[in-house]
């Protein structure tokens, strides 16, 4: 349990904000640690790893290493469905057994709760079978389908205090476009009306790039407006990152690799909270980072990118060894930590905020972010890089397929 001192703050409900770059909760600067932990996303339907072991054993894992939010990838079928014959293994998950997969979501965010655990929630797939589709809707699931289940979700857990943000939207690719006003293209207007069908929900709206989630430059011309000042300010964009491990591309050869790839992330994202003023968290990095690789260099290089750009708030991919070409925080058995990547995502978030469900009220610790200026003043980012703007962010970057590994 989370000592109590005096600079906790018990409430008796967390109440999201932004500003100047800043998430706050409560009126105070969240300091997030995150992890992804996958599972509901796929033909399992529940989380990874509980075939074998109890579902407390990853909680708690992902609790005593200080991270303090889970990002839960799901896909729209199981909300739609709600599949009952899950094969859940009964001796190691009695409290699960015989539940439908709602159910076990149910479970899963109230035992993350026991355990001081914020939840996002990503629509990560429409269907298990289906992969990660370059739109937010198909035939089967028209956007106003995906809009009722996504209202259908948000229902169900509006009286859940740890439930913080959800992710409208993983990986849009392809066709996906930003700011040309196509109807059944243009992705920062689907997620505008996204966000004003969910206007009901009081957290946070968490809003990813085009080409892999990795592309935010056009932002800056056409910042996420939903005409509610209310809804936009609580707008968090939302890259992913990754490295050699996961894609083949030209800057990781360039000669000059990885000090090359600071301008690149500066001008798809890192310029953002300067621009705009609101926050950037990305919610998905990392690698296997074998010692020596090319990989290993990169997840160094962007851990120091991200400290020295106050950028620190992350959610890491992810818990799960079984995710193809990054693995995760646990060995192939399940149980074994893998220490260079715990020492990575404590390089870069070294002491998050604490929350703890506490008589009745939910109290909060204060976290602190690594680098001393990022919390000095309220002003998250110092002065905007300039050797890159968004214009000269090469096309051929992240534009690769990945669906193997998110």
């Amino acid at each position: 349990l989370i000592a109590s001192t005096v600079t906790d703050q018990c409430v008796s409900k967390l109440k999201w904000t932004t500003s100047d770059g800043q998430i706050h909760v409560n009126g105070q600067p969240l300091v997030l640690k995150g992890i992804n932990y996958f599972g509901f996303n796929t033909n399992t339907f529940y989380p990874h790893g509980i075939w074998a072991y109890d579902l407390d054993y990853y909680l708690d894992f992902i609790k005593n290493n200080t991270f303090n939010a889970i990002r839960v990838p799901f896909c729209l079928e199981m909300i739609k469905n709600n599949p009952a014959n899950l094969t859940i293994a009964c001796r190691t998950n009695p409290g699960l057994c015989g539940k439908s997969a709602m159910e076990v979501l149910d479970i899963f965010i109230d035992r993350a709760a026991e355990r001081g655990l914020l939840i996002m929630l990503d629509n990560h797939v429409i269907t298990e079978r289906g992969g990660i589709t370059s739109l937010w809707y198909n035939d089967e699931y028209p956007e106003t389908l995906v809009i009722s289940l996504w209202k259908s979700l948000v229902n169900r857990y509006s009286d859940r205090w740890n439930v913080f943000a959800v992710d409208l939207k993983n990986e849009p690719h392809s066709s996906a476009t930003w700011g040309d006003s196509s109807a059944s293209t243009d992705w920062n207007k689907a997620a505008e009306r996204m966000i004003n069908s969910l206007s009901s929900f009081s957290g946070l709206f968490f809003v990813e790039g085009i080409d892999w989630g990795t592309r935010l430059e056009n932002v800056a011309e056409f910042p996420i407006n939903t005409g509610n000042s209310f809804l936009n300010s609580r707008v968090v964009y939302s890259p992913h990152c990754y490295g050699p491990d996961v894609y083949s591309s030209p800057e990781f050869n360039s000669a000059d690799f990885p000090k090359n790839l600071d301008a690149i992330w500066m001008a798809k994202y890192g310029f953002l909270v300067n621009k705009t003023g609101q926050p950037v968290v990305v919610s998905e990095w990392g690698g296997k980072a074998e010692v020596g690789s090319k990989d290993a260099v990169w997840n160094d290089h962007y851990i120091e990118w991200l400290r020295s750009n106050c950028l620190t708030n992350n959610f890491y991919w992810c818990l799960n060894p079984d995710s193809g070409d990054t693995g995760g925080l646990l060995e192939d058995d399940w149980l074994t930590p893998i220490p260079r990547k715990i020492a990575f995502t404590t390089r870069v978030q070294p002491k998050p905020t604490e929350f703890e469900a506490r008589n009745g009220q939910i109290c909060i610790t204060p976290g602190e972010f690594p680098e001393a200026r990022c919390r000095a003043g309220g002003q998250p980012l110092g002065p905007p890089t300039t050797t890159a703007s968004p214009s000269t962010t090469p096309a051929s970057i992240g534009g690769v397929t990945v669906t193997a590994v998110t």
